[in-house]
């Protein structure tokens, strides 16, 4: 257990701290309704953390493993770091410990690119298009990435997101705090658009969330997210370019100490995807969440993975796992726990967490075979309708994480 909490700790601490592969990164994929993502995954019974490649093809409500390496990878072998979609179907790029790596079978496999250091990669425009960004120099491949060629040195201005047309891409400058820009260009960062963004669109950033820019399906269609005091973001969106920006959604309080956010527009119209995701309370996995909207980001669905076993062929921790059922669920006023825990356990837990997996209510049921929950917080406040999860765990055993649904 405490080598647990060590890792739970310890990752908490370097996602402060570091951009490297224990940041969840998604990407649209090449067909509508597709998106890899690259997540830190679980700890193993001999303390390895595990990393994983996740595919998707319904938006996120379902999610199959391609991929998955160790926390001391082997030499020669790929490490998960952020990955990047192209427009060829089964074509995903993955840029780990500084090495580019290609995979044509939808992250199954990987071919060795090349080693750099500092380098920034943008890619999905076009089939085999991969840009390449190391300081003020910007280089372009036509092949997947088995060679560059320098298009344009020195870049003028800062940019991080093609665009719909060859040349293409935008970016974001300025002073936090004082006032921001959207940059555009369409040679190649050889000249650029500034164009002003009003301070109610962007204006903060959030313990290292810069506002981000990210193009929709049409030409001159934009997403823009960006943080706000109060630890939430907004989304707006733009169909002229980013001359004009319509708040879309505004998303509550979220705590980035446990929390990772990232975010993508999809290649369907409308189609937006929100990646949240944080360690789990018990420090061993890793939970997903994946918010997707078809209404261009005014409305989300939203598709909860728990990492752990159900994805892998690898032994996860192992623990003893206990059956728990709850009734009636759904349930209107109160609905009964039921389990029966391992002889001579002590120090039980349940733990109900709400669809954000913050916590908001326990229980110690060493010694119950059942609890009763009224609906109401740890304040003793009736909660709001809808989903919520309820898990129960000590140091030698814990049961799966299960659904509770509260209606009127």
């Amino acid at each position: 257990m405490k080598t647990r909490l060590f890792y739970f700790s310890f990752l908490l601490t370097l996602l402060t701290l570091m951009e490297c592969n224990l940041q969840a990164q998604i990407t649209r994929g090449a067909q509508p309704g597709e998106i890899y993502i690259s997540t830190n995954w679980y700890m193993d019974e001999y303390g390895q953390v595990h990393y994983a490649i996740l595919h998707s093809t319904d938006n996120g409500e379902t999610v199959s493993l391609k991929y998955e390496n160790i926390e001391n990878t082997p030499p020669g072998e790929m490490r998960v770091g952020n990955v990047l979609g192209d427009a060829t179907p089964g074509a995903l790029y993955n840029k780990g410990n500084h090495k580019l790596w290609v995979s044509f079978d939808y992250g199954s496999s990987w071919e060795y690119r090349e080693y750099l250091g500092n380098t920034n990669y943008m890619s999905g425009q076009n089939s085999g298009t991969i840009f390449r960004r190391i300081g003020a120099e910007l280089s372009i491949s036509n092949n997947y990435g088995s060679s560059f060629a320098i298009i344009t040195n020195p870049i003028n201005c800062p940019i991080r997101e093609p665009g719909h047309s060859l040349g293409e891409f935008y970016g974001i400058n300025g002073d936090i705090g004082i006032g921001l820009f959207l940059d555009h260009t369409l040679d190649y960062a050889n000249t650029f658009t500034e164009i002003p963004i009003d301070s109610a669109v962007a204006f903060w950033q959030i313990g290292g969330y810069f506002p981000q820019i990210s193009r929709g399906k049409e030409p001159g269609e934009l997403y823009l997210v960006s943080w706000w005091p109060g630890d939430m973001y907004k989304i707006f969106h733009s169909i002229d370019t980013g001359y004009t920006w319509i708040e879309r959604f505004e998303s509550e309080y979220i705590n980035i100490y446990f929390w990772r956010v990232k975010y993508t527009a999809g290649r369907e119209p409308g189609s937006f995807y929100v990646l949240r995701s944080r360690i789990n309370p018990a420090g061993d996995h890793t939970w997903l969440y994946i918010d997707y909207s078809s209404d261009y980001g005014e409305t989300f669905t939203t598709y909860f993975h728990d990492l752990d076993s159900t994805i892998t062929s690898v032994n996860p921790i192992k623990k003893p796992m206990l059956n728990v059922s709850a009734c009636p669920n759904p349930f209107k006023d109160k609905t009964s726990i039921s389990f029966q825990l391992p002889n001579n356990s002590s120090e039980a837990i349940l733990n109900i967490y709400n669809i954000n997996g913050i916590l908001i209510k326990k229980y110690d049921v060493s010694g119950k075979e059942e609890q009763q929950w009224d609906g109401c917080n740890s304040s003793g406040i009736a909660v709001k309708n809808g989903l919520y999860f309820y898990q129960i765990l000590n140091n030698e055993f814990s049961s799966s994480l299960n659904k509770l649904l509260i209606v009127n």
